[in-house]
């Protein structure tokens, strides 16, 4: 392992891509982006020193407040997470070498339109770009052309690259430092400039990737007159679209896929397919029809796109790094024993996602077992969930068990299903992807699915759809008394900070729809210990306090009234001045309660990041619920009785 070079500016962060290619095999391409100085306007406390945020330019926001329920952020009981609101989508790590020995950076010199901050190690893949290799070219065209990033050229020579996203960025600036550069574009061609040579690729079509295709493609016809389709996506979907031809480099990728994977890198596979003419002339025709249909026009294109993307060739594959950020796994062990429940749901791939849950302590080798629930039915994934609780706790499928006497006892207006219990000491995770949790969120399976999870210390769903997100934070709302707070920092994530009580956007360069729909945002996930340990818990006590004085005063004042009235005769006499009743609610409520609902700190911030067992009053609402209500009422009718009897009592010795 040989360490990379410093960069020279602070500004400048190292990365690191990785690719294969069907003949060179796991070489390291690292790229650098700039980081921005920030002004950010909340602080973060580290090791009792103030500090804060430079890694994006966005300031921290509350977006909105929670009139109905202004404690939330002091009450939560279930944290849903994405995984890269956990990784620096904007801070990419790396340049690590696979070779045990020092080697020189690779001269780009021959390429007057590269990236001057990138480094790349490995000289073997650069002889086989000059080469004119076919396979190696192929892979870095598709690179150059299949993506929807713009190019902006501010001097001679000094390309700009506008992405929908830091991955989609970093391939196409990886492909530019090889020889093949995207140049710019217009609404019907790409320019590229390949090995030096300028070309013009007319775009016929663009197949877009959504969540549900989770892949996306691109028809061009090159200067030649060659239709060729590029795609790229995800293995799991790429590979059902491959021809038998490329099996063989299929098994070898897929070893290499599974390694990058378990290192905890995102990925991608990349194939492409030549058109015949007269054939895609044909799928043309049906393709405009479709898109300007005005009934089911997404069905359509969706069956078209289906049809065309069959019988691929693989090229090879991709792989990018995420630098866990900061503090995240100091960050979730916190919120752990603040009792709240991390569930992490990612679109990755199952060993990726296991190994963020490793790297930031939500699973650990302490655990008894973690499980892993991969049904392809919904019989194997409802055997799984059973096997897994029953693990956890036989008692749990006794008919006399506590929780199966509650469901059996449920109504149309409570459907509250309460904690299993653990046999013992020990911990458990659970990790269940995409397929399987589809069955598992059925209504005849979804209880069986929420049961199971709750017992385990660590969730994590992989390759889950946004809608699926959403559906998973429902499922908790529906069946668990608990205030749900959702984490995300891109467009994929909306609809599950839409459907929790607290939405937080982490805002980075996975674009800015995340924190336009939360209630607040902020530029790191370490902050939200302190939103919630400090800031909520704070909120809620004091609107807790405001809360039962408000009623206490109300019905101190009220109730003399109609203590009054008995001996006024109900004659709608007042007992107060009008002046006494103006500065009653002025002076000797308003401004005394308001005061300490604003200002009162039960204990120190640091104490409360100290010690996260303080969180728990409001999780169980213990500061304001039925009984302190009834407090607040007892009380005021003592009070309001006493003051009554002091005012009769003068009028009544007269």
């Amino acid at each position: 392992m040989v360490p990379s070079v410093d960069p020279p500016a602070p500004v400048l962060v190292e990365g690191e891509l990785e690719y294969i290619v069907e003949k060179i095999l796991d070489s390291r391409v690292s790229r650098r982006k700039l980081q921005y100085l920030v002004k950010w306007k909340g602080y973060a406390q580290e090791d009792n020193s103030w500090v804060f945020a430079s890694d994006v330019h966005a300031p921290d926001l509350v977006r909105a407040f929670h009139m109905a329920h202004p404690g939330r952020p002091g009450s939560s009981d279930h944290g849903f997470i994405d995984k890269t609101s956990l990784s620096d989508v904007f801070d990419y790590a790396g340049n690590r070498l696979e070779i045990n020995e020092y080697t020189e950076k690779v001269d780009f010199s021959y390429n007057p339109l590269a990236d001057p901050k990138f480094f790349f190690h490995d000289h073997k893949l650069v002889e086989t770009v000059k080469m004119e290799d076919s396979a190696a070219h192929e892979f870095f065209r598709l690179l150059a052309v299949c993506h929807t990033a713009m190019s902006e050229e501010k001097k001679q020579g000094e390309l700009i690259y506008q992405a929908q996203s830091p991955d989609e960025g970093a391939l196409v600036t990886a492909a530019r430092n090889f020889g093949f550069v995207f140049r710019s574009r217009t609404p019907e061609t790409i320019t590229v400039v390949e090995m030096g040579k300028t070309k013009v690729y007319d775009v016929l079509a663009i197949l877009d990737f959504n969540n549900e295709r989770k892949r996306m493609s691109v028809i061009v016809r090159s200067p030649e007159g060659r239709l060729t389709l590029y795609c790229k996506g995800a293995d799991t979907i790429v590979y059902e679209l491959l021809d038998r031809s490329s099996e063989d480099l299929k098994e070898v990728t897929t070893e290499h896929l599974n390694e990058f994977a378990g290192e905890g890198l995102r990925t991608l596979v990349l194939a492409y397919k030549d058109l015949d003419k007269v054939y895609f002339t044909d799928w043309k025709r049906r393709h405009h029809d479709a898109s300007t249909s005005l009934e089911n026009r997404e069905e359509k294109l969706s069956v078209l796109y289906e049809e065309i993307e069959k019988d691929l060739k693989l090229i090879g594959a991709s792989a990018i790094e995420d630098k866990l950020q900061d503090g995240v796994p100091q960050t979730i062990e916190t919120l752990t024993k603040a009792n709240i429940k991390i569930w992490v749901l990612t679109g990755d791939k199952q060993e990726t996602a296991e190994n963020i849950g490793y790297s930031c302590n939500m699973l650990q080798d302490e655990m008894k077992e973690v499980f892993i629930i991969r049904g392809t039915s919904p019989e194997e994934v409802q055997e799984e969930l059973r096997t897994a609780r029953r693990k956890m706790n036989p008692d749990s499928f006794m008919d006399n068990y506590d929780v199966n006497v509650q469901i059996k006892k449920w109504s149309k207006r409570s459907q509250v299903i309460p904690d299993d219990e653990l046999k013992g000491e020990h911990s458990y995770g659970i990790i269940i992807n995409g397929h399987s949790l589809a069955f598992a969120l059925d209504e005849s399976m979804e209880v069986e699915l929420l049961r199971t999870a709750c017992m385990c210390q660590a969730v994590i769903c992989c390759r889950v759809t946004p809608l699926q997100k959403a559906q998973v934070v429902q499922l908790v709302k529906k069946y668990k008394k608990a205030v749900t707070l959702a984490i995300g920092d891109g467009a994929n994530d909306v609809s599950m900070i839409k459907t929790a009580h607290i939405g937080v956007g982490i805002s980075g360069q996975e674009g800015m729809q995340a924190v336009l729909s939360s209630d607040f945002s902020f530029a790191q996930f370490r902050y939200l210990q302190r939103l919630l340990l400090v800031h909520g818990r704070w909120s809620y006590i004091r609107m807790c306090q405001f809360l039962r004085y408000f009623f206490y005063k109300n019905f101190t004042f009220t109730l003399v009234h109609f203590w009054y009235a008995f001996f006024c005769g109900f004659s709608a006499q007042t007992v107060y001045d009008e002046w006494f009743i103006t500065l009653y609610n002025l002076v000797y409520t308003s401004l005394p309660v308001l005061g300490m609902s604003l200002f009162d700190q039960d204990v120190d911030d640091r104490w409360s990041m100290e010690y996260p067992q303080l969180y728990d009053p409001g999780q169980k609402n213990r500061y304001f619920n039925k009984k302190e209500f009834m407090k607040c009422v007892i009380h005021g009718v003592y009070s309001s009785s006493f003051c009554s009897l002091c005012l009769m009592e003068p009028c009544t010795t007269q």
